[in-house]
């Protein structure tokens, strides 16, 4: 699980630098069509409830989610699993650490009682300095597809602007814009 979380915080420095200063060049027709999305941090495959999600991130999700239920383009998902897209965020930040437990209830499988099983749980991250939202389709397995669209910018999901999200925000409705006026004879 760290390895995996390793790898891909490797990938994001490597591309959050490259995508960062390149403008998206055409926005995918399945970002067009999309009617749910779901707003979960980057670094964290769907897990918001995890402790280990950073408070910052968790508010990154709280701030994107409102934006996106004001804007009024797409409806939210309860679940992963209901959405079309699933938006991801990060909070840049250089490193962060964690320390906690955990405690689990678990049956025996041959009915005896049940066992308390506890211990800590202790980790840490690193990753870009720059805020980050990215864009993925989700496959009908529930695996991310994309990157469809991602940018990257300092202080990109601070409030009230949340430049990122308005980033994307404008990029969808110019595409719509110029969809619906291909379409007018």
């Amino acid at each position: 699980m760290h390895a995996r979380k390793s790898l891909f915080v490797g990938l994001v420095l490597l591309t959050s630098v490259a995508f960062a200063q390149t403008k998206q060049q055409k926005t995918p027709q399945l970002l067009l069509n999309a009617q749910y999305v779901y707003v979960e941090p980057l670094l964290d495959d769907g897990k918001f409830a995890d402790p280990n999600v950073s408070p910052e991130d968790r508010q990154a999700v709280t701030n994107v989610t409102y934006a996106i239920e004001e804007w009024g383009q797409y409806k939210l998902a309860a679940r992963r699993s209901e959405a079309n897209l699933v938006i991801a965020v990060r909070k840049g930040r250089e490193a962060s650490a964690y320390r906690g437990g955990h405690v689990g209830i678990h049956t025996s499988p041959t009915g005896g009682p049940p066992k308390t099983e506890g211990g800590p749980i202790t980790g840490g991250e690193t990753g870009p300095k720059q805020d980050l939202l990215w864009v993925f389709a989700l496959n009908p397995d529930g695996t991310l597809a994309g990157p469809y669209w991602k940018n990257a910018q300092d202080h990109g999901l601070e409030t009230p602007n949340l430049a990122l999200f308005q980033q994307f925000k404008k990029d969808i409705s110019e595409a719509i814009a110029a969809q619906n006026k291909k379409r007018k004879p």
